[in-house]
Order: C-alpha cells, then structure tokens, then sequence
C-alpha cells in the first residue's frame, strides 16, 4: 500500500464527512501532520476536529476503547476533547477500503478554542522554554483529576491495548522497540544503559501494580498535547492510552524538561499540583527516577525504528546524551 500522501489524507476525512451528514465539500484545514493527519472543519457556525488515524495503528475494538475512556473522563468533568459519535452510534467511522489510501479509522470531536500549546519538546530540552512554574502545578492537578477519576468512574479496559507495564517498557520486546538497537549508543555508554535498565526492571518489579499505583493513563503527555484555553489547561490525544503506572505521565510531562535549568522547580511543581488532588508516598518518590528513565528509553526504541525522520534523527543526536545522564544517575542514587 503506497504512503498516504496529503491529499490522500484529506479525501478520506471527507469520505469520513458524509458518514456525519456533512458536506463532502466543506472547508478543512490541516492542523496537524505527525502520526495521525488532524483536519479542522467549520460549519455552521460550529467548529470540530475531524482525526484520519495512521492506518493499522489500532485495530476497531482498541480505538473505540480509547474513546470509551476519553468519555469517561468526560463525563467525571475531566478537561479533555468531546467526541461526536457517528450517526450509528459507533464512536469513529471507517473509510478507504476500495481507495488508493486503503482502510482508515477518522473520528470526530469538538474543537477546543485555544491560545496554543503547553510548550513544545525542542524548547524544553534547549532550555530556551519560558514557562512559570506555575504552569507546572496546574498540569500536575490536572493530571491527579485525570486518574482521580479514572479510579472514581471504575473504568476497565475494555480490550488489551500494548500496555505500559514492565515488558511494554524494558521487556525483551517493548511496545515501543529496543533501545538499545539505537546505533548511536554504543560503547560505555551503552554497557551503562544496559545497567541502568536492570536497575530500572528491579525498582519497578518491587514497586508493584497495585490499583492505587497502576491503572488507565494517557502516556503521551507532551508539551503538544496539552493546550492552553481561557478556562485552563485541557489533555488531548489518546492516543496512546493504556494501562500503566500513573506515575509514568507525570514522567512523560517532565521527560522533556529535565535538561532545563528550571527542572527542579518545574518537577517540584508538577508534584505539589499532583499531591492537591492525589497524595503520594515514599515508595512513590523513591521509583520516580526508575520511571523517568524508562520513559527516556521508550523515545530511544521508537527512534530506532524510525530512522530518518526528523523527530528520530533528532531524538538520536540531541536527546541522547540526556537519556545517558539520566542512567548515570539511577545508577549512582
């Protein structure tokens, strides 16, 4: 099956348009181009994102799990997207089968009016974000409602997804690809990575999976997906979400962050805003460190297999050496 091109892209979200009742023909703006092609459609005075997902990415049952749990989340009053079910009642349709882009799940969902973004990945790990620690602590209160209500609604997953546990991270095949297949880590470098992942697996091993510790989490909390809106900040993209530590988003909101000269008071703000709605203890804190690491190896197995992209090229040569850092650490705590 060739690439999906842009303008194949589009085609499918107005394929996708007619299954909703709307004009084939309608004005769509492209917003974003990553992993999956995010249109904005306007009509009738209303405003909506229309979402072409990467095809094979997920099967059926794992994306209307993912929706099923924004909804949850939605309905315990959680900021996070609205999601217009389909005229079927199916929370997506699908589109493409008989076309050249071939077979692709597209969803549609209110547009969050926003002011952008929480920041972005390279301006954090430059140290050039200009953020206020404030900002921190807001995104970490969010987060504690996130998986306060994930435990309040007794949301269960539905059907496995690749989950985020010791073997989705460090396993002999993570969920994301091996890290150490990353051709740029080599040497010592390497043989104190390849340490520092066994530190990692034992730390996590004794920490557990108990419910309070273990559960439905958006892993992908980058500064992208977070927006910025008049009434305060609001998770997008799910994308990702399964089941994991909760302590793993609070990883992914910092990964970013942690070669920036105010890391230790964004960290700390992130943590106070967490603890105003989730309190945690001793066991908690200690692992963290284990858990940032193996957030930092997951970007490094999924660069490995992406080689020539920017983002992995980018991820290879200038996130690396933080990534080491952060297991020479582990490793002398």
């Amino acid at each position: 099956m060739p690439a999906v091109t842009l303008e194949i892209a589009e085609g499918l979200a107005r394929a996708a348009l007619a299954e909703w009742g709307f004009d084939a023909a309608a004005p769509l703006v492209l917003l974003k181009n990553r992993e999956n092609f995010v249109y904005r459609l306007d009509v009738d005075g209303l405003a909506y994102v229309v979402r072409v997902h990467r095809r094979g990415y997920h099967s059926d049952a794992e994306l209307a799990c993912e929706l099923d749990f924004v909804r949850a989340l939605h309905a315990e009053g959680v900021s996070v997207p609205e999601f217009i079910p389909a005229p079927n009642g199916s929370g997506f349709v699908v589109v493409g089968d008989a076309s050249t882009g071939g077979r692709h799940q597209v969803d549609l969902q209110r547009l969050i009016p926003n002011t952008g973004m929480f920041g972005d990945e390279r301006s954090a790990v430059a140290g050039t974000a200009d953020l206020d620690p404030a900002d921190f602590g807001r995104l970490g209160r969010l987060l504690g409602e996130l998986h306060a209500a994930t435990e309040r609604s007794g949301y269960a997953m539905a059907v496995p997804r690749d989950d985020w546990d010791l073997e989705g991270l460090i396993g002999s095949e993570p969920a994301w690809g091996d890290p150490l297949r990353l051709a740029e880590l080599a040497g010592e470098d390497r043989a104190l990575v390849s340490r520092a992942i066994e530190r990692v697996r034992a730390r996590l091993d004794a920490y557990g999976t108990p419910a309070h510790r273990f559960g439905p989490i958006h892993a992908d909390l980058t500064p992208e997906n977070v927006l910025r809106t008049e009434t305060g900040l609001v998770i997008i993209d799910f994308d990702d979400f399964a089941a994991g530590w909760h302590l793993f988003d609070l990883a992914t909101a910092l990964y970013f962050f942690t070669p920036h000269p105010r890391a230790t008071e964004y960290r700390t703000a992130l943590f106070a805003g967490y603890e105003s709605v989730r309190p945690l203890d001793a066991a908690d804190h200690d692992v963290f460190p284990a858990i940032l690491l193996a957030r930092g190896l997951t970007y490094l197995g999924w660069s490995a297999d992406r080689r020539g992209e920017p983002t992995a090229e980018w991820h290879a040569g200038t996130v690396l050496p933080h990534v080491v850092r952060l297991a020479r650490r582990l490793l002398e705590d």
